[in-house]
């Protein structure tokens, strides 16, 4: 778990840096792919109870016997942080699309830690919910995976029960469940007002079909 968890913090890095460049990571990392011996990893939030939770393990043993582990904490301070990355490039997004006047209500679709499970144990989504109510935008969640009770305890966050077409300012599509894939790019953007900002995390979608991807 912990080599997953720096794989995956190499990719978010990586998608950073393409982000700064103005280059989509996907297509970096599908002629990357290209090489025989490439293992493919994909940029995402990190929660659940192992891959974020088992490096620490590692780390507070290694410095019980007195050796700083550098690399393995640094993988864990960029994984921590992607809740937030997100949430900063959609609102400059939002702002690039002039969206960002009124009363704001935003769409987060997915809240389990990973897609097609109703597990939400530490998941990030949660950090994302609230980086944007900081921004004082409303939020909706929508999970039909999740138990919305149990979410509303542990997270003082209710995922909604339905959807309603036109509804939204934005849309960020954080858990790529099947039955939220499957509603399709204009199922998805139905959701939201003309003109509303589509963030994927997951790049579940084609390219075209969301305004920015992680």
């Amino acid at each position: 778990n912990t080599q997953r968890d720096l794989n995956i913090a190499l990719a978010n890095e990586l998608a950073m840096i393409c982000n700064l460049i103005g280059i989509d990571t996907v297509e970096v990392l599908e002629a990357a792919g290209t090489k025989w011996n490439f293992m493919a990893v994909r940029p995402g939030l990190v929660g659940g109870h192992c891959i974020g939770v088992d490096p620490y393990y590692l780390t507070h043993k290694a410095e019980e016997i007195g050796h700083h582990p550098e690399v393995i904490l640094a993988g864990r301070r960029i994984n921590d942080r992607v809740g937030k990355y997100v949430v900063n490039q959609f609102v400059r997004l939002m702002g690039r699309k002039g969206l960002l006047q009124g009363d704001l209500k935003v769409l987060v679709l997915g809240f389990a830690f990973k897609e097609n499970c109703p597990d939400h144990r530490n998941t990030k989504v949660a950090s994302i919910v609230h980086h944007l109510q900081e921004f004082d935008i409303a939020v909706d969640v929508y999970d039909p995976w999740v138990d919305a009770d149990e979410c509303a305890h542990e997270y003082g966050i209710r995922p909604v029960q339905t959807l309603k077409t036109g509804e939204y300012d934005g849309i960020i599509l954080a858990v790529a469940h099947e039955n939220i894939v499957a509603m399709g790019p204009e199922g998805i953007r139905a959701l939201g007002k003309p003109g509303a900002a589509i963030y994927d995390v997951k790049s579940a979608l084609p390219k075209d079909a969301s305004d920015q991807r992680l």
